[in-house]
């Protein structure tokens, strides 16, 4: 049967010391390590933050550099364009080879003011081309719509500067959506139109995507309006997301978030995206009205951290271990005379006193205990040597003083028996006497002088025998009183 483990422990005072060393140090490592741990989070915390600021920097020197193609893209061909204004089939023709060899771009378009030409009357006019299905065509609209009240054609000919415009929902080319890098275009230093090159946003977050800084750290790039030009699930590529958003993460926490990035604010946060926690930071993109930015996964950029706490409590348990076999194998050793001691005392409960001990040299304690054991031992022993030597000599007496008593018993019964015999020999000169006495009171008128002189004889005869006898019983009545007084 296996032993009581509990039991075992309360019944050993080396398993009780060891428990409650660990005890201590349990609380004391817990102390330690928790303020450690606090403070050592805090600080991965902050490099957290600053590793995912530096990866929100790469990513917009990543967008920035792909978007800074389409911008350089459309400056070389835009001086071009307004270089020959005057032969529109040459700009049709040279849009065409354009698109022939950029195939990131997806459409170009050059929009006059109506009136530009005047064999075109106050007509709107767009030379347009862009893909669809593979093949490079011609619209005359974009949109289903005139072109004159598009942000891509109004707002670059309202404020005569270049701009990116805005996700729109009807803004596709190809079915796909997409963005315009627009220019007005000048002609005597007037504006008389916009030219616009467009990029597919599905293309541009691809790419993006494909040259992420870390593997599952996801980046997008949002207007102020909440739409999205750059995001990982491409049904969030439509105007308004961010509410969309704001829907699925109702709490107050992701809200505030969202409206700070839309109001063109930097920071970072931590919030959990899809059921995982990640470092989210944002700010505002270039010269630009959008707000880019990226979410980290904690375990990637805190992965250190991460796994530092289950190594570090392996560690600690490890410690734990090590210390409670230490403890218990040094306690152990140390307390074992006081086993041997414990041992010699059961013995010594059993009676057996004369177990040896052996001496400790130790000088502490249990050295003092051992050897004072040991005296107390002797002492004992010592101590039963003269109550075992008393006992004898107890005996012995006792021998002695029942043998006295068989001899006095016998002696009582021979003089008991001496006194009867004595009385026995008394009884027939006694009655002897009583009888020769009463025949004299009875007939002494009719006895003569010398009948009555014989009888007088025979009463003194029996008289000396019975003083006789009377002396010798008064002899040994003498000698009895004479020993009992001894």
């Amino acid at each position: 049967m296996k032993p009581n483990i509990l039991y075992t422990i309360i019944k050993s005072l080396s398993a009780k010391l060891s428990l409650w060393v660990v005890l201590f140090v349990s609380i004391l490592f817990a102390a330690t390590f928790s303020l450690m741990f606090y403070y050592a989070r805090q600080a991965v915390l902050d490099e957290s933050l600053g590793k995912a600021e530096d990866i929100l920097d790469k990513f917009e020197i990543s967008v920035g550099q792909k978007l800074h193609e389409i911008e350089v893209i459309t400056r070389q061909t835009h001086w071009w364009v307004e270089q020959n204004l005057n032969d529109t089939l040459e700009i049709g023709k040279y849009t065409q080879q354009i698109l022939a060899n950029e195939p990131t771009i997806i459409g170009i378009a050059t929009a006059f003011v109506p009136g530009t030409y005047p064999d075109r009357g106050e007509k709107d006019y767009m030379i347009y081309y862009h893909r669809k299905k593979g093949k490079i065509v011609r619209s005359e609209q974009f949109a289903h719509d005139s072109y004159l009240h598009q942000q891509w054609y109004e707002e670059p000919m309202t404020r005569d500067k270049n701009m990116w415009t805005e996700p729109r929902e009807d803004y596709r080319t190809d079915d796909e959506p997409i963005i315009t890098y627009a220019m007005p275009v000048h002609k005597d230093g007037k504006v008389v139109g916009v030219y616009g090159v467009d990029i597919s946003i599905y293309w541009l977050t691809r790419i993006i995507h494909e040259q992420r800084p870390l593997p599952n750290v996801t980046g997008s790039l949002m207007t102020h309006s909440g739409a999205f030009v750059i995001h990982p699930d491409t049904s969030l590529l439509r105007p308004r997301a961010m509410f969309k958003l704001m829907e699925m993460y109702p709490e107050e926490k992701y809200s505030l978030t969202a409206y700070r990035m839309m109001n063109g604010q930097s920071g970072t946060e931590q919030l959990s995206l899809n059921g995982t926690p990640r470092v989210l930071a944002y700010k505002p993109f270039e010269k630009t009205q959008w707000e880019i930015t990226v979410a980290c996964p904690e375990d990637e950029i805190m992965g250190n951290y991460n796994t530092m706490i289950p190594l570090m409590l392996a560690v600690v348990l490890l410690a734990l271990i090590a210390i409670v076999v230490f403890c218990s194998v040094f306690i152990h050793r140390e307390l074992h005379p006081l086993r041997a001691l414990e041992k010699s005392a059961r013995l010594i409960k059993n009676g057996h006193y004369d177990v040896p001990i052996k001496t400790s040299n130790r000088q502490d304690e249990v050295g003092v205990l051992a050897n004072s054991f040991i005296t107390m031992q002797q002492s004992i022993r010592q101590h039963l040597d003269e109550i075992d030597h008393k006992n004898l000599m107890l005996v012995e007496q006792n021998w002695q003083l029942t043998e006295a008593q068989k001899h006095k018993a016998e002696a009582d019964r021979v003089k008991m028996a001496f006194l009867q015999n004595m009385t026995d020999q008394m009884d027939e000169p006694v009655n002897e006497i009583s009888r020769l006495v009463t025949e004299v009171r009875q007939h002494h008128q009719e006895m003569t002088h010398e009948q009555i002189v014989e009888l007088a004889n025979q009463v003194d005869a029996h008289t000396f025998t019975v003083t006789q006898l009377l002396g010798k019983l008064l002899e040994v009545a003498t000698k009895k009183q004479e020993e009992d007084e001894a």
